[in-house]
C-alpha cells in the first residue's frame, strides 16, 4: 500500500519540489520551525495531490508509454475513481492548511496550482511542445510559499531573482526529460520538441535556455549579495562547470543517454545554487 501511494503521488519528485520551499524559507531569514513545518507539509500535500490527479487524467496516455505503463492506474492496481477521491482530499487538505498559515494569498497560490497544472498545462501539452514555458510558472509556487512563510513580500528583488531562476530552469529541465523519452512521448501522441526543432535545432534551443538558467543563477548571486568567500568561490566553480557542460550540447548528438545526463546536470546546478545561497544566508 505504501509503495502504491509513493508511485501514485510521485513521492520523490513531490518531496524534491517541497525542498525548494524549505531552502527559500531559509534564504528569506525564517527561523520559526513550526511555521516552516506546517507550510512545507502543505506544499508536500499539494504536490502529492496534483501528481495523483495528473495520473488520473493521463492514465490512458500512460498506458501507451514504456516508462509509465506500470503506474498504478494503467497497471490495474487501483481504480481511477479512488485516485480522484484521494487526490481531491489531499488538495483540499493542503489548501486548508495553507489558508490557516498564510491567509488568502497562500490559498490563492495553492488554488492556482491545480488550475494551471491539471487544467491548463495538462491540456496544452497534448497539443504543443511549448506548454513547458507557461508551465514553468508552477516551479515558482513552492519558493513563493517558503518566502511568504518567512514573513517576506513577493515583490522584493531577492524573491523576484529567485523566482526567475526557478521559472527559467523548468524549460531545459523538461525539454531534456522529453528528449530522453522522445519515443515514449511520440507513442502516446504528445508533440515533442524534437519533432518541432529537429535534432540540431533542439540542441541549440536547449543550450540557450541552459545558459539563461546559469545567467539567472549569477543574477541571484548578485542580488543576494553573497558574503562568505568560500560560498562565492563554490558558486563560481558551479557556474563555470555548468557553462562548460552545457556548451557540449552544441557538439553532442543528443541521444537519450546524453539527454539524461544533461537533465541531471541542470537539476544539480539549481540545487547547488540554492543550497549555497542558503548556507550563506545562515
Amino acid at each position: 500500500m505504501i509503495r502504491l501511494f509513493f508511485e501514485l503521488t510521485k513521492f520523490p519528485l513531490s518531496a524534491a519540489v517541497t525542498l525548494s520551499a524549505v531552502f527559500t524559507y531559509v534564504l528569506a531569514g525564517g527561523r520559526d520551525i513550526a511555521v516552516l513545518g506546517s507550510s512545507t507539509f502543505a506544499v508536500l500535500l499539494l504536490a502529492l495531490g496534483v501528481s495523483a490527479l495528473n495520473q488520473y487524467q493521463e492514465w490512458e496516455s500512460d498506458s501507451k508509454m514504456a516508462r509509465t505503463k506500470k503506474r498504478p492506474i494503467p497497471s490495474g492496481r487501483i481504480a481511477p475513481a479512488r485516485v480522484l477521491v484521494l487526490s481531491s482530499i489531499m488538495i483540499v487538505g493542503a489548501s486548508l492548511i495553507i489558508y490557516v498559515e498564510l491567509g488568502y494569498l497562500g490559498l490563492l497560490l495553492f488554488l492556482f496550482v491545480p488550475l494551471w497544472y491539471n487544467g491548463f498545462y495538462t491540456y496544452l501539452k497534448r497539443y504543443s511542445a511549448f506548454a513547458v514555458v507557461p508551465g514553468g510558472l508552477l516551479g515558482v509556487i513552492p519558493p513563493a510559499v517558503g518566502w511568504l512563510a518567512a514573513g517576506r513580500s513577493l515583490s522584493e528583488p531577492e524573491f523576484l531573482a529567485l523566482g526567475l531562476l526557478f521559472f527559467i530552469w523548468q524549460v531545459p529541465h523538461f525539454w531534456l526529460l522529453m528528449t530522453k523519452y522522445d519515443q515514449d512521448y511520440r507513442a502516446a501522441g504528445f508533440p515533442t520538441a524534437m519533432e518541432r526543432f529537429g535534432s540540431v535545432g533542439l540542441r541549440r534551443v536547449i543550450f540557450v535556455w541552459w545558459m539563461l538558467t546559469v545567467f539567472c543563477g549569477l543574477f541571484a548571486t548578485g542580488i543576494f549579495e553573497v558574503r562568505l568567500s568560500v560560498v562565492l568561490l563554490l558558486l563560481a566553480v558551479l557556474d563555470i562547470a555548468a557553462i562548460l557542460v552545457g556548451s557540449r550540447m552544441l557538439f553532442w548528438h543528443l541521444s537519450p543517454y546524453r539527454a539524461g545526463l544533461l537533465f541531471h546536470g541542470i537539476n544539480l546546478f539549481l540545487l547547488g545554487t540554492v543550497i549555497l545561497l542558503s548556507v550563506d544566508g545562515l
